[in-house]
């Protein structure tokens, strides 16, 4: 079968540019020429034009001791516009106010791409919670509450490709690494209309989420995270739990 046919106004020079931005991730954050070049299928010498492009342009920057390169903070140019101005979290981010104040939680909005979820916005609670994120912040879908909520209401089949890309790393004790187990909390998560993430990403640290549909498909999620400590001998998670169902149908369209 041959390559698939480009229309015509196509412009492949500006697609292998955004290729190469693309080659870096939170697995590969640093690369060397040789694996841009070998991660985007083309020549040392026409990855170099490329590289001394983007450089020139402030996207990427190369350390002068092991000569690999790096994203630069200019790369976010490119996605605050879109986030900030995404219906969803225009929506959502009164809620996210409300329930911060109300419970002293942190709350977060954020939305799956590819295997990782994007963060959206992000409402801290007064007492410090031990994750630095912030908006456009990207964390694996699998061992986080808003991607599981995410991923339990899509389409199965979608969902199977999408775990195909995984690799089930431990970021703690608690990380669900088996993917037969994994499909079987999505499943429970969807029975019961929300998910937990039980220090599967962070010790100490409880997230709860649900997600936010559009025209009856799933659109982002919503959460709530605080220290566990903060959930012994009281009523809070059942609380952030009818807090979490009441916002889902009210931010829900």
């Amino acid at each position: 079968m041959g390559k698939p046919t480009r229309p015509r106004y196509f412009i492949n020079s500006l697609a292998r540019g955004l290729s190469i931005l693309n080659s870096f991730s939170s697995d590969r954050p640093v690369l060397s020429a040789t694996e841009l070049a070998a991660s985007n299928n083309i020549t040392p010498a026409t990855c170099a034009r490329y590289i001394s492009t983007l450089r020139d342009l402030g996207y990427l920057v190369q350390n002068p001791m092991t000569k690999k390169y790096t994203l630069t903070p200019r790369v976010l140019s490119l996605g605050f516009p879109f986030l900030k101005n995404m219906d969803l979290r225009t929506r959502l981010l009164p809620y996210m106010i409300e329930t911060s104040r109300e419970l002293d939680v942190t709350t977060q909005c954020a939305v799956l791409d590819g295997t990782d979820i994007v963060f959206l916005d992000r409402v801290r609670s007064k007492e410090v919670v031990n994750l630095d994120l912030t908006v456009g912040s990207r964390l694996p879908s699998y061992c986080t509450a808003l991607g599981k909520a995410m991923l339990a209401f899509m389409d199965w089949e979608e969902v199977g490709k999408i775990l195909d890309r995984i690799e089930f790393l431990p970021h703690t004790p608690y990380t669900i690494t088996d993917r037969g187990l994994f499909e079987k909390t999505l499943r429970l998560t969807k029975r019961r209309g929300y998910s937990i993430n039980d220090q599967e990403l962070t010790l100490g640290l409880k997230t709860l989420a649900t997600p936010i549909f559009r025209d009856g498909r799933v659109e982002g999620a919503f959460g709530i995270s605080y220290p566990l400590h903060r959930g012994e001998g009281n009523d809070l998670e059942k609380v952030s739990i009818e807090k979490l169902k009441e916002i889902a149908k009210k931010a829900s369209i």
